[in-house]
């Protein structure tokens, strides 16, 4: 790592490392992709998997392979995991401690949590309008109340991503189906009794449930939308992606399946050139909203993704908020838009070096 002063030095917080030519998992790439861009933009990037904070280790990338170096100083840290398996009590220690020092720059992992946002963004009046119905199940007894008056539902973990947990949940003819994201087949039960037996109450509670959203299609196949905001001086929207999946899927992530397409070519396939660029609108004043209110609840962040989706009657919903989203779709879809994205990073990091007046904490 350069210890030139007019340098800037970002770190990367992830789970690992592993062994094998993928260190840091999926991420890899990612790392590598933004180590090399930001040694051409005056940002040294250093990643810390958990202990290396306390040991002063880091690793970082050649240009060939990863190697392991003194801890560099750092002006803004990025946690790139959202759950760690390898020493997580080690890792909840030493976030705590870099958040404490003003270093950590992304959105704390509660942000995720999926009731507790939604009843913090339910007060906003902007947003009110945009948000599926949603219930707390914290009891097998709460779905089956709800499955009363609703025949339709997702039921999703308070923290999962990628789809991991996500059942969807429906009534028909006097039975209930359960469709796993992950898949498995359809499981179809006609009792409470027989729905405990067939689904653990400790794989699923608590967790939320929401109106299933009859989804905007391309051709047969239902798509939703990721936008990437990235904060800094001048907050802004850095890709937009439709999620299309599969037709008969049961969620639109891409570990599940679904295709990457611009979303406002999706948009336009399903509405018309002239409301999907309503749309865009408007779904970029709700993105915007959420990020406001996002840094205005829990501080500064480099980046975020937001999930939305826009229902075959042409209404926009805003689904859930994600502190660390992937870049996955955006190397499929479009690599220039991903090096943009990667950019972004980079650049929030050298604003924030900035505004400190160039220090670094060692």
């Amino acid at each position: 790592m350069g210890d030139d002063v007019g340098r800037t030095h970002l770190a990367v917080y992830v789970d690992g490392p592993y062994s094998g030519p993928r260190k840091f998992g999926e991420q890899t790439r990612l790392f590598e992709d933004l180590s090399l861009l930001g040694r051409d933009t005056g940002v040294d990037v250093q990643v810390l998997t958990p202990g290396d904070l306390s040991t002063g280790r880091a690793h970082v990338f050649t240009g060939t392979a990863w190697e392991t170096a003194p801890r560099a100083p750092m002006d803004v840290v990025l946690r790139r995991s959202g759950v760690f398996h390898r020493h997580p009590a080690v890792a909840a220690r030493e976030l705590v401690a870099l958040r404490r020092h003003g270093l950590l720059h992304t959105l704390p992992r509660q942000s995720g949590h999926k009731w507790k946002m939604y009843a913090w963004l339910r007060g906003d009046a902007r947003l009110r309008p945009h948000l599926p119905r949603t219930w707390l199940c914290a009891r097998i007894e709460d779905l089956m109340a709800l499955l009363a008056s609703q025949d339709d539902l997702y039921v999703k973990p308070l923290n999962g991503t990628q789809g991991q947990g996500i059942y969807r949940v429906r009534r028909r003819a006097g039975k209930i189906e359960l469709l796993p994201a992950a898949g498995g087949g359809l499981i179809t039960v006609a009792t409470p009794s027989e729905l405990q037996r067939a689904w653990p109450a400790d794989a699923w509670v608590p967790a939320v449930a929401q109106t299933t959203i009859p989804l905007a299609r391309v051709g047969n196949r239902p798509f939703d939308l990721r936008w990437l905001v990235c904060d800094g001086d001048c907050p802004q929207i850095i890709a937009r992606v439709a999620r299309l999946a599969k037709p008969s899927a049961v969620t639109t992530n891409i570990h599940t399946g679904s295709e990457p397409r611009a979303a406002e070519t999706a948009l336009v396939e399903a509405f018309g050139a002239q409301t999907a660029g309503d749309l865009v609108n408007q779904l970029d004043d709700i993105a915007m909203a959420v990020a406001e209110l996002a840094r205005d609840k829990f501080g500064p962040y480099a980046e975020l993704g937001l999930d939305l989706a826009v229902s075959d009657d042409g209404r926009a919903y805003f689904i859930e908020l994600n502190p660390t989203p992937g870049r996955r779709m955006l190397r499929r879809l479009d690599p220039k838009v991903h090096r943009l994205s990667l950019q972004a990073l980079l650049e929030y990091a050298i604003q924030v070096r900035q505004r400190r007046g160039g220090y670094a904490q060692g």
